[in-house]
């Protein structure tokens, strides 16, 4: 049996916006990139979007990855976030998880997932004007 394996890496940034609600909440999304002929985008919350995140000292920021084409058949994938080249030092300290998930044409979106930061890191981190990562995706095509 053989199995094709591709590899991809991607350096993205991570841009902050404000939903149009009355009480605006904090998110962080990329621009749509091209990987595996495919459309995706990566977005991010604070504190797993609990109100009022900035009234809590211990802050944590948990990402999603969004498949955005129209697809016909399962993309089996494994993918995880690295320091970016161009980032903050700070995300230096990010410990990779490699997390798997089953896009279809009814599952276009993985949970949000925790990035392995500290609570100091996370700070650090939002306070600068965008989050510069390095994005990897192992897809397997079974034959």
């Amino acid at each position: 049996m053989v199995f094709q394996v591709i590899i991809i890496f991607l350096d993205l940034i991570l841009k902050p916006c404000r939903t149009d609600d009355f009480v605006a909440k904090l998110y962080f999304e990329t621009s749509r990139f091209t990987a595996l002929q495919y459309q995706w985008q990566v977005r991010a919350r604070i504190n797993d979007n609990i109100p009022h995140p900035h009234t809590i000292v211990t802050r944590s920021l948990s990402y999603q990855l969004v498949l955005k084409s129209k697809i016909s058949q399962t993309i089996d994938l494994k993918f995880f976030i690295l320091k970016g080249p161009h980032g903050d030092p700070s995300t230096s300290q990010i410990q990779p998880i490699i997390y798997h998930y089953e896009f279809n044409q009814n599952n276009t979106e993985t949970e949000y997932l925790k990035l392995p930061i500290s609570s100091q890191e996370c700070n650090r981190i939002l306070s600068s004007s965008s989050i510069s990562f390095r994005l990897l995706m192992v897809q397997l095509d079974k034959p």
